[in-house]
C-alpha cells in the first residue's frame, strides 16, 4: 500500500517540474549553452529558418573591360548563401527570433548576465508587449533593411495558419550600443477590431522578409530573404502559451 501511494504521488507531480528544456526551469538557473539553445534553436528561434544572404562582389564590365562596383548580378543569377542557424556556441551572424515572447527576451538578459560580471546581478524582466515582434539581428541586415529598395510593408509580413497575411503595424531600426545589440523589430498586431490574430495553438506561422539596399557595397551582403517557420503551439514556457 505504501509504494502505491508513493508511486500515485509522483505520478501526480506537475511535468514542469522534470524539465527536459531550459525554458521549462526559472531564467536564474540557465546555463551558458542553454541560453544560447534558447536562442538558436527553439520554438522562438527555429533552427531551419532559410536566410539567404546575396551580395554583389567587384568584377569586370563586358563591355569597358573596367573594374565596377555597379549592383549588377553576374549572369545566371545573383550569388547567394544559404545559411542555417542551429545548435552552436555563439550568437549566428544573423538571427530571428520571435521577440515579443518573454522568453527570449530574459534569455537575452540571461546572457548578458552570463557574459559580463558587472551585469550578473541585473534584475530579470520581460513585460507583456501590446505586439507580436519578430527581431532580425545583424549589423549587415539592419544596414539592408533600413536601405531597402522595397517597401518593407509589401515584403514583410506574417503568413497565417489560414494562409491570409498579417501585415506589419510598425518598424524600428535599433543600433546597438554594443556588438550583436544591432536589430530591426517587426511589429505585428496581436488583435484587430477586438478579433485575435494569432491563436496561440496554431500550427504554424511563417515570417517573411526580403529587401535589396539602394546603396550596393562591394564585397558586402546587399540583399536579404528570410523564410521563418514558427510552431505557435510548441511557444510554451512553464506549460504556458509565450508569443
Amino acid at each position: 500500500m505504501k509504494i502505491q501511494l508513493i508511486l500515485v504521488a509522483f505520478l501526480a507531480l506537475p511535468v514542469s517540474g522534470f524539465a527536459d528544456t531550459p525554458w521549462d526551469k526559472p531564467p536564474q538557473q540557465w546555463k551558458l549553452a542553454e541560453t544560447y539553445q534558447i536562442l538558436t534553436d527553439s520554438p522562438w528561434a527555429p533552427s531551419k529558418t532559410q536566410i539567404d544572404v546575396g551580395w554583389v562582389p567587384r568584377r569586370v564590365d563586358p563591355l569597358t573591360k573596367q573594374k565596377t562596383d555597379l549592383p549588377i548580378y553576374p549572369q545566371g543569377g545573383d550569388l547567394k548563401v544559404s545559411t542555417d542557424i542551429g545548435r552552436r556556441t555563439q550568437l549566428p551572424v544573423v538571427s530571428v527570433l520571435w521577440w515579443s515572447a518573454k522568453t527570449v527576451r530574459l534569455a537575452q538578459q540571461r546572457l548578458r548576465q552570463l557574459r559580463y560580471a558587472s551585469a550578473a546581478g541585473e534584475p530579470l524582466r520581460a513585460d507583456e508587449l501590446n505586439d507580436f515582434v519578430i527581431v532580425v539581428e545583424g549589423v549587415e541586415p539592419l544596414r539592408i533593411l533600413r536601405d531597402a529598395v522595397e517597401n518593407l510593408r509589401e515584403t514583410v509580413f506574417l503568413e497565417l495558419p489560414n494562409g491570409m497575411p498579417l501585415d506589419l503595424a510598425e518598424i524600428r531600426f535599433v543600433d546597438g550600443q554594443m556588438a550583436g545589440e544591432d536589430f530591426v523589430a517587426f511589429h505585428f498586431p496581436r488583435q484587430i477590431e477586438g478579433r485575435v490574430t494569432l491563436n496561440p495553438d496554431a500550427e504554424k506561422v511563417v515570417f517573411h522578409c526580403k529587401a535589396t539596399a539602394k546603396a550596393a557595397r562591394p564585397s558586402r551582403s546587399n540583399a536579404l530573404s528570410i523564410r521563418a517557420v514558427f510552431e505557435p503551439r510548441k511557444m510554451r514556457a512553464a506549460g504556458q502559451p509565450d508569443l
